[in-house]
């Protein structure tokens, strides 16, 4: 075989494992669109339950913390789903510590497609309750890097420093992860919103 032959079929290769990959992350978030959905709607019903007993009609970053038990009831269900899904889908974690960072990339990709589809309907909830938009959007990162802590600590993931994602910062992912598995979240969210 000659050379350029065996770089043409390195190269097909690469490119065959780069799209099963994708794939595998795909059915990963379309199997959890629906979920998702039903978080989402929760949320916003849960959020307007409490803002009818405000004064203004405007919820603060209290009243968010005042609704996070039904919240979080919320993202435990959805994280269930979709750690079920990971597992599924992507297997067990691994042990063997280059397909643990292969793992850990997967589900960085999974996060960042999840950020894409669901950060700004989970801002438009928040922002519909806190006017402040840099305190609305810091509310917003929280619920939805504590919906990804949920969603990992179900998939097996317990450390985060492998994690391979562009729109999660991996300081406020761990301190979700630490709030999620102490029963802490709302203080982690109250704490960032203030």
């Amino acid at each position: 075989m000659k050379h350029l032959q065996l770089k043409q079929l390195i190269k097909e290769e690469i490119i065959n494992v780069l799209k099963e990959e994708e794939a595998e992350e795909k059915e990963v978030v379309d199997d959890i669109k629906d979920e998702m959905s039903s978080v989402l709607k929760a949320l916003d019903d849960e959020l307007e339950k409490k803002s009818k007993t405000q004064n203004e009609g405007l919820l603060t970053v209290a009243g968010i913390a005042l609704a996070l038990p039904a919240i979080m009831g919320l993202i435990a269900k959805f994280g269930k789903a979709a750690g079920n899904t990971v597992r599924k889908v992507l297997g067990k974690k691994p042990t063997d510590k280059g397909e643990y960072n292969e793992w850990m990339a997967k589900l960085g990709g999974i996060a960042d497609d999840l950020h894409h589809l669901y950060m700004a309907p989970i801002k438009g909830i928040v922002s519909k309750f806190i006017k402040d938009k840099a305190k609305s959007d810091k509310v917003s990162s929280a619920i939805f890097h504590v919906i990804v802590a949920t969603f990992l600590i179900i998939s097996g993931a317990t450390a985060v420093k492998a994690l391979q994602a562009k729109n999660l910062s991996l300081t406020t992912l761990e301190a979700a992860l630490t709030a999620v598995k102490g029963g802490e979240v709302k203080a982690f969210i109250s704490s960032i919103a203030g």
